[in-house]
């Protein structure tokens, strides 16, 4: 997990690198939020093992909607879910890119976002002798608004590849708020 946020820390660098004037080194500031979310998987084999519902924390940036250009972006959850005998842990770290749609200088910006990436799997189901721990892929597509660049909504679809014959796809709906700034 440390080498997945490090090698995050590098590509936004690279990707935010500009000028060094005064105004440029402000807009290579992030500020990256820490959400707290519901995940709904859309699989009836799924939520029969683990529920509908289960909990997403995450962190994501909250600085890369604020105009009207498209945009590097990254988000890093977990989810976990455990039913009786039944566990499951997915870890998706997915990049990609993001448009703010910004109407003059107001301080509610909508914004749409595509990424993709790897995930980590660890699953734990015995009625089906699965038991299995794996790397995998997952993309998603999320609309939502940011407001002050402090705190924001999304609601997301996620794929993620095959697992053991298992559906994990659903929809992510989070609320987020600012944690921390880096300067890169």
């Amino acid at each position: 997990m440390t080498a997945v946020v490090s090698w995050a820390c590098l590509v936004v660098s690279a990707a935010t690198a500009q000028g060094t004037n005064a105004q440029e080194r402000e807009r290579r500031t992030i500020l990256v939020g820490v959400d707290f979310g519901a995940f709904f998987p859309t699989d009836g084999d799924t939520q029969d093992a683990f529920g509908s519902t289960w909990l997403r924390f995450g962190l994501s940036p909250l600085s890369f909607q604020d105009d009207n250009r498209w945009k590097f972006t990254f988000d890093i959850a977990f989810l976990h879910r455990s039913v009786g005998p039944n566990r499951a842990t997915l870890i998706p770290a997915t990049f990609g890119v993001t448009r703010g749609f910004v109407d003059g200088e107001s301080a509610t910006i909508p914004y749409v976002a595509a990424r993709v990436g790897p995930y980590f799997g660890d699953v734990r189901i015995p009625s089906i002798a699965v038991d299995d721990q794996k790397i995998g892929f997952n993309a998603n597509a999320a609309v939502g608004v940011s407001f002050n660049r402090q705190f924001y909504i999304e609601a997301r679809y996620d794929v993620f590849s095959d697992f053991s014959g298992l559906d994990f796809n659903g929809f992510f709906f989070t609320a987020g708020f600012k944690l921390f700034q880096m300067r890169l």
